[in-house]
């Protein structure tokens, strides 16, 4: 029984990836790009701002109203982040 559950478990991974790299693929304006970030480029330039006086991550949070993981997405990857804005047009 746990077999053929988790035989399905990877068969859906495996369709759900072929979904994704296929979208990706697309030049379609409608292609895969990823989650939509939940802050907006003035909250980011703020976040960059505080990160640069190396204000606490927490208080950041609660000052520019994201959550902690955010600050610390922003923290690790600040070029990811630009990048989501831009593929998401923000």
């Amino acid at each position: 029984m746990a077999a053929t559950a988790e035989a399905q478990a990877e068969a859906s991974k495996a369709a759900q990836r072929a979904g994704i790299d296929l979208a990706k693929s697309k030049t379609d304006v409608r292609a895969y790009r990823g989650r939509k970030p939940t802050f907006t480029r003035a909250q980011l330039a703020e976040m960059r701002e505080m990160l640069g006086r190396r204000v606490g991550v927490s208080a950041i949070a609660m000052q520019v109203n994201v959550s902690r993981q955010v600050v610390y997405r922003i923290k690790d990857d600040p070029v990811a982040a630009e990048g989501a804005l831009t593929t998401w047009r923000m």
